[in-house]
């Protein structure tokens, strides 16, 4: 008996087995036929549905629609399961300087829809005796224009390195391409306009027009969103038809705005060493001390404040430095009818 129950017992469990088994080769069989349904049906689709029946393209003025589709390479009938937008959103980036950014989106069940940012004018980059536009996000849009473009400010001094339509922004001095773009990012940010160019020139003595009217010294690139909020602040305190100049000194002494004078020029955008000029013409080696507790002093191109010369002293034997920073004449000035007398409303220290 013990026997037959095992034999019993053998025989459940192969049965069993079996039944698992065929039920899974079922199983198999069903998810492969619904698979295979599927398959059919997205063939189906993409051969006798979702194409495109409508192209909405947003945001372009510069090019035409039709243009857009050329170079994306869509057009009606495609179908939008099997259509690849990366793909389109690269051709129209390169292809076409002035856009910025690409976006192509599918609205099933039969409309494609194309966004596009176009790109900004920011800057004109003088290089010898021609002007390239650049972008405000730094491509090369325009080439070899024989004017600026106007409105926006002319970068003098950078050495343009790549000058190929749809390029990058880049200067034969590397240094010089961090520079402009932390300038521009700072102007920006600051709200700074009607700047007339950027002279960049020497790095170390970086200057700039405002308005026509004021020549903003910047010195080194050093500390640049600091500097130009402090001459941002400086300018909100004049009259708007205020001319001079106006050099940044340090953190601590903070900018120098020093008026024109009489019959002496601004340099313009073709001066040259010519605003070297009429910076020196604007000052003398004169330091006074007004009635009240402010100590203000006319800064000179002569002696700057960051001289590295200790015990300085000019041809006369007028001027002395007893530290690295401060100079100090020895005897006190006195206006003649021959010299200059400054007055205490024509050099300001801020």
């Amino acid at each position: 008996m013990s026997e037959n129950n095992e034999n019993n017992a053998v025989g459940k469990e192969e049965l069993e087995a079996y039944e698992n088994a065929r039920t899974a080769r079922m199983r198999n069989i069903y998810i492969g036929i619904i698979f295979l349904i599927l398959a059919l049906v997205l063939i189906v689709c993409m051969i006798f549905f979702f194409n495109i029946k409508k192209i909405e393209i947003r945001g372009v003025t510069l090019y035409g629609d039709e243009q857009i589709m050329v170079i994306g390479g869509v057009q009606n009938g495609q179908n939008l399961i099997r259509l690849d937008t990366g793909a389109v959103e690269d051709r129209l980036e390169s292809a076409l300087v002035y856009i910025d950014e690409a976006k192509v989106e599918q609205k099933f069940p039969s409309t494609l829809v194309i966004t596009c940012t176009e790109a900004e004018k920011a800057v004109d980059i003088e290089d010898k005796g021609s002007y390239y536009v650049i972008s405000s996000s730094g491509r090369v849009l325009e080439q070899k224009n024989p004017e600026p473009t106007g409105r926006i400010p002319i970068i003098k001094g950078f050495e343009l390195k790549s000058k190929e339509l749809g390029e990058e922004l880049e200067s034969e001095d590397s240094l010089k391409t961090d520079i402009l773009s932390q300038l521009l990012e700072s102007i920006m940010e600051l709200g700074f306009t009607k700047i007339n160019y950027i002279d960049m020139t020497d790095r170390s003595d970086i200057r700039i027009m405002y308005d026509d009217r004021i020549e903003i010294k910047l010195g080194s690139s050093v500390d640049i969103e600091q500097k130009l909020t402090a001459m941002k602040l400086v300018l909100e305190q004049l009259n708007d038809d205020y001319e001079g100049t106006f050099i940044y000194n340090s953190a601590n002494s903070g900018v120098s705005a020093i008026p024109k004078e009489r019959g002496v020029e601004l340099p313009s955008d073709d001066s040259g060493d010519s605003s070297q000029e009429a910076a020196d013409a604007q000052q003398t080696d004169a330091q006074w001390q007004p009635e009240t507790d402010t100590q203000w002093q006319a800064d000179t191109q002569d002696h700057p404040a960051d001289n590295n010369t200790d015990n300085w002293q000019d041809d006369d034997g007028g001027w002395q430095a007893e530290t690295e920073t401060q100079w100090q004449p020895e005897t006190e000035w006195t206006p003649d009818n021959t010299e200059a007398q400054w007055q205490a409303d024509e050099a300001q220290t801020w």
